[in-house]
């Protein structure tokens, strides 16, 4: 009895042993969920796996630091988070939740970037380019996360998602939405309130566009929260 749990103890051991000493044969690379584009592809994680540490392929299973790992890859901004772990036949197994893109922002000067659907700024990307909603203006960086939650609500109505084609940055703290048809623009004001503002704007087509069309109109303004205020385009000298 005592000799065949030395024997099991023993057996565990060697196993053990011989499972960390296993060299590493392959990095594999998952993306866990679907977004339109991929902004980072799986040779570049697999560099981003290997920075400054040495070649992970010529380590053994129990060298490999699952944590360092796991810090290198999230620093690009093109990673949301990452998850690394080792398997006994000797690969390194990361999955990678990608940062999803909702806007890209053109700025008065600099350089265009995207802003996530978590409000951060994410680069231009070589690989990949996203077909979203166009920001232009001066936006701030306290700003991006209420923009992304803006441009976000748009995209779940059915009527505004295709509507609302641009957003325009005015002034310190407003916005102008641009729209895919007809010759006026619609006032937001500030991102205060914004879902109150856009139930406004729906009901207000739902129930009034039909009736009083849009093309003696110049703006909608939605900055006051509880109305939708119509201004008339001026013509010779009238409105």
């Amino acid at each position: 009895m005592i000799f065949g749990v030395v024997l099991l103890i023993g057996l565990i051991s060697f196993t053990t042993i011989r499972n960390a000493t296993r060299p590493i044969k392959k990095i594999n690379v998952a993306f866990i969920q679907p977004v339109d584009n991929y902004f980072i592809d799986d040779q570049t994680i697999r560099e981003l796996a290997n920075k400054n540490g040495g070649d992970i392929l010529k380590q053994t299973i129990s060298e490999v630091n699952v944590k360092d790992i796991e810090q290198k890859v999230s620093e690009s901004p093109f990673v949301d988070s990452v998850q690394v772990s080792k398997s006994i036949d000797g690969s390194i197994d990361l999955e990678i939740k990608a940062n999803t893109a909702v806007a890209r922002v053109k700025p008065v000067n600099g350089q265009q970037f995207y802003i996530t659907s978590k409000g951060k700024k994410m680069p231009m990307s070589k690989i990949s380019s996203a077909n979203v909603i166009l920001v232009y203006g001066d936006v701030k960086p306290n700003e991006y996360e209420d923009l992304s939650e803006f441009v976000q609500a748009l995209k779940e109505d059915d009527l505004l998602k295709n509507h609302i084609i641009a957003i325009q940055k005015v002034g310190l703290r407003s916005f102008n939405l641009i729209v895919n048809k007809g010759n006026y623009y619609i006032e937001l004001g500030t991102l205060n309130n914004f879902k109150k503002k856009l139930n406004n704007l729906v009901l207000f087509y739902n129930q009034y566009i039909d009736y009083i069309g849009t093309e003696d109109y110049e703006k909608l303004s939605l900055k006051y929260v509880n109305q939708v205020v119509a201004t008339k385009r001026v013509k010779n000298g009238e409105q």
